[in-house]
């Protein structure tokens, strides 16, 4: 029965609901550059790594920056604090990602790094979380350092080819962890294609469809819809790459003849009847792995071969180390991992000076506040890691590649370690950075151990200068360079 005591109930409930929202209305936004009133910002946002002009505005603006461009609010954040005000403690009201017109065209949508934070999002991430902790390691920490042992083989036998043996070594690697099968040249060769396609389908200001989402629902013929053709091409490879291998193993296990991996062994539990998870949650937990780790591993692995050739007494130090615990007559192990604070700090270092994904978008499920400034509902919140990880209030000369900034000093604590930016916050933060970390350990020791890391030669037979540039795409690779790769006298696997 609807009572007095009801009515007084729902007029309150009224009140305090518009209470709050005009609360919020009078709320100013964020500081910013002076904007258009048709253009917004559009004709000044930054194209050319966007994220060091973003922290260059942060000394005028502070570290809230708010943007309006292609009828979308956008709020840049440089201020590491931040971070654990909206992203941990409202790590629900920040979970979403941004919505990106071409990464529902190419495919990506069901891909975790993309999805909205739904029950099957939830679900993938804890499949991937599930099988890449460190309990799971010792079934899949053996086949890492074996195939990381055969990558420094394949290095020696051609050092000119080390950015070729390095993603095959990646992709062999995550399709085994995956699969639980081998991979070849043709599946290798389309995983290449596949992350060139993601990298242009999310680089900023690439598409006029980002902006103008009213130009998905054109027609093919129209003019100026070369996008779509382009990500119907980008599509059906990403189905080939990631629904085939799927479908393989699942035939797999129905004939019985599957292999250990992430994909067959969850399969078997989901088809007998006895997992708590769905085929589609496991399809994108598989697609996610199989196409993300692959990028950013291989971005932060380029990155520390360009840094330790430009430092030579890093790279000294940090074999003396490597050589101290080995004594030269075996490569390094994953269980060397804790006897190497050295080397831990070098890839503490190598994560802070160039982050891989140097911002990471979010997006408010509805209007929220921060510092008294409003944040509306949808706005393309984009955290600048990079900003914070060259916060000289967080790190002395942000510029400088110091590793020894991540080692104790007497009484003083080493510098807050980067990874903690770098792989992501709250609920997104990423759920393979257990792998991501025991890898680039294997990798980084390893052929440091094998190899020597030179700088190329002139022709008058002195050493080239190294030129450290970056790109400004979403995940930021060094610029291509070579180096000389030369075999350490009486390695252990080699000699």
């Amino acid at each position: 029965m609807f009572t007095l005591s009801h009515l007084c109930a729902c007029f309150c409930t009224l009140a305090l609901a518009s209470w709050a929202f005009g609360r919020f209305r009078r709320l100013p936004l964020p500081p910013g550059p002076p904007r258009k009133f048709w253009f917004g910002n559009e004709e000044i946002l930054p194209w050319d790594h966007p994220w060091r002009q973003y922290a260059a505005w942060s000394k005028t603006f502070g570290p809230l920056i708010y943007l309006y461009a292609y009828g979308r609010d956008i709020l840049i954040v440089n201020e590491a604090s931040a971070v654990t005000d909206l992203l941990e403690t409202k790590s629900t009201l920040y979970a979403r990602r941004p919505t990106w017109s071409m990464v529902a065209l190419t495919g990506r949508q069901d891909n975790i790094a993309f999805m909205d934070h739904n029950e099957r999002q939830r679900k993938a991430r804890a499949l991937l979380q599930g099988a890449l902790n460190p309990r799971a390691q010792k079934s899949w920490g053996p086949i890492l350092e074996e195939e990381t042992t055969s990558l420094m083989l394949q290095i020696a036998q051609s050092p000119e080819s080390f950015r070729q043996h390095i993603r095959r070594y990646l992709g062999t690697y995550i399709t085994r962890f995956t699969y639980g099968r081998t991979v070849d040249d043709s599946e290798l060769k389309l995983g290449d294609e596949i992350s060139i396609h993601t990298q242009q389908a999310l680089r900023p200001g690439r598409w006029l469809a980002d902006a103008v989402p009213l130009l998905l629902y054109l027609p093919d013929w129209f003019p100026g819809m070369a996008f779509k053709r382009w990500a119907r091409g980008a599509r059906t490879k990403f189905i080939d790459y990631t629904a085939q291998p799927f479908q393989q193993a699942r035939s797999s296990v129905l004939d019985g003849t599957e292999m250990q991996g992430m994909v067959p062994d969850a399969l078997s539990e989901i088809i007998a009847g006895t997992s708590k998870y769905k085929e589609e949650e496991l399809v994108s937990a598989a697609s996610s792995i199989h196409t993300a780790a692959i990028e950013t591993t291989y971005a932060i692995l380029m990155n520390f071969l360009i840094l330790i050739m430009a430092h030579q007494d890093v790279q000294e130090r940090a074999y003396q180390e490597i050589a101290s615990v080995t004594e030269s007559t075996r490569q390094p192990l994953l269980s060397d991992m804790t006897a190497m604070p050295y080397i831990d700090a070098v890839i503490r270092e190598v994560h802070r000076f160039n982050p891989v994904t140097p911002m990471i978008p979010r997006s408010p499920v509805k209007t929220d506040s921060y510092k008294g400034y409003r944040i509306p509902q949808n706005t393309w919140v984009m955290f600048n890691i990079w900003a914070m990880t060259h916060d000289p209030n967080i790190y002395r000369d942000p510029h400088q590649f110091m590793p020894e900034r991540h080692l104790p000093l007497g009484h003083e604590d080493s510098a807050k370690d980067p990874r903690d930016f770098t792989f992501g916050f709250g609920k997104r933060i990423c759920p393979g950075l257990n792998l991501a970390n025991v890898q680039i350990f294997l990798f980084v020791t390893q052929l440091l151990a094998t190899f020597e890391v030179r700088p190329p030669l002139k022709a008058d037979g002195t050493e080239e200068d190294v030129v450290i540039d970056y790109s400004s795409n979403f995940v930021s690779l060094p610029m291509p360079f070579k180096c000389r790769l030369i075999p350490r006298s009486g390695n252990a696997i080699l000699y």
